[in-house]
This record gives C-alpha cells, sequence and structure tokens, in this order.
C-alpha cells in the first residue's frame, strides 16, 4: 500500500521496500510478487471492522466496490499463478474471476465461518453482524468533484469511533465505523450526503462529522481517478 493511508507514504520508498522484501523472498528459494496499489484514498467504501467483513461478503456475492474487487482478484491471481495452478497470469485471474462468478468463493468463505464456530447469516442484510446503534449521514458542504480523500483522516476519524485501539488495552467496538457514499472523481451537489458515521453513542460524532467533511476535498473541474494498481514487482 502506498500514500496517505499506508505505512510507505510515496511510490519511490514503497518500490525500495518491495525490492527489498523480493530479495529476501528469493534468497530463502521462495517465488515472490510484490504489488503496489494505492492509498490516497480509503479502499472500498467501509472503513471499520464488521463493515469491512459485510463488504467482503458483498464483493464475494458479485456486489462489492469495484476497486476492492479489482485488487483482490489481481492478488488472487497473482497467488493463483505463484502456487503453480495456471500457466500464465490472464490464465490464473480468468479462473479467479470464474471461481467468483460461480459462488465458490464465498463457498469456501462460509466454511471459514464454519469451522471457527462462527454464524453467518446470508438472509440478514448484515450477515448475523451486530450493526452500529447510530448511524449520521455527513453531507457536501458544497458541490463540485471530489478530487481526493484523506485516507489517513477516515482512518483515524473510525479509530476514534472505536474502530480500533489508540493505546494498549482499549476495547474495540466491532459495528463503528465509516462508509463512504462517494469516491474520487465523483460529482456531488451541496448537501448531498458524501458518507455515514456508524457509531455507539452520539458523544463525539459531532465533532467526528466536522472532520470528515474535511477529509473530502473538492474542486470544481472533472477529476481523472487514480488506477487501484500502481505497479507489480516479479
Amino acid at each position: 500500500k502506498v500514500g496517505q493511508g499506508a505505512f510507505m507514504k510515496n511510490r519511490e520508498e514503497a518500490n525500495e521496500l518491495a525490492r527489498t522484501m523480493l530479495a529476501i523472498g528469493k534468497g530463502a528459494g521462495r517465488n515472490v510478487i510484490a504489488v503496489l496499489s494505492d492509498m490516497n484514498q480509503p479502499l472500498g467504501m467501509m472503513i471499520g471492522n464488521s463493515l469491512e467483513v459485510k463488504e467482503a461478503i458483498k464483493t464475494l456475492q458479485g456486489n462489492g466496490p469495484a476497486d476492492l474487487e479489482g485488487l483482490s482478484i489481481h492478488l488472487a491471481a497473482n497467488m493463483v499463478l505463484l502456487g503453480g495452478k495456471a500457466g500464465t497470469y490472464d490464465q490464473a485471474r480468468d479462473k479467479v474471476k470464474n471461481i467468483l462468478a460461480s459462488g465458490q468463493g464465498l463457498k469456501k468463505f462460509e466454511e471459514w465461518v464454519q469451522a471457527q464456530k462462527g454464524c453467518l447469516d446470508l438472509g440478514d442484510p448484515d450477515f448475523g453482524l451486530r450493526p452500529a446503534l447510530i448511524k449520521k449521514e455527513v453531507n457536501a458542504f458544497k458541490t463540485g468533484y471530489i478530487h481526493s480523500i484523506d485516507a489517513l483522516q477516515v482512518g483515524r476519524l473510525a479509530m476514534s469511533l472505536g474502530a480500533g485501539r489508540e493505546r494498549f488495552g482499549d476495547i474495540i467496538d466491532h459495528s463503528v465505523g465509516i462508509e463512504l457514499l462517494k469516491k474520487q472523481g465523483d460529482f456531488v451537489q451541496r448537501n448531498e450526503p458524501l458518507a455515514i458515521i456508524h457509531s455507539s453513542h452520539w458523544q463525539g460524532v459531532e465533532s467526528t462529522e466536522e472532520r470528515l467533511v474535511n477529509a473530502f476535498n473538492l474542486t470544481d473541474n472533472p477529476v481523472k481517478t487514480d488506477p487501484i494498481i500502481i505497479e507489480t514487482l516479479y
């Protein structure tokens, strides 16, 4: 991952780290592939534990966001290639796409959940996961095109709601987080919803709303979206 919301902030440093990891893997006699992916805006539409699980299930059902599905297929195809289950990347990608479309991927996920004594309810909109008690829409402060979304800020806001730990011992609330309704390149009208805050209490929601609005950078001109896959190194 490369960008604002990642540990590696620029492509040069990420490329150096990737090549170092490739050298370590190959030095240990392993076949290794490194993928640099864009993290200047959040991947997918959900930020938060249960929210991201729900999004993953929807992606396995064929209803996930395009960027998440595209990156997942690319990563899975490279794993198939490394595992010797396909002769070329294109063959591996076709294999992954066919498995996804057939429902085999979702079936395997169900098996994982059952093996860990979990409960997955595909007939429930929340798939059996506890939803947040409060949902608060966050609206655009002006009309324009979304130039960028500060992924680091959005991640920090989700953490402040309880989706992550600020310090050792903090209790994680799996139901909370942030749901994006718009992404880079989208056109929005003033007061149109940009996102939804999922919280377990009203305390802090107002300040989270103010900071979340500021994470969206709007411009008057159309915006070209950045590719999610920056580079694949072999």
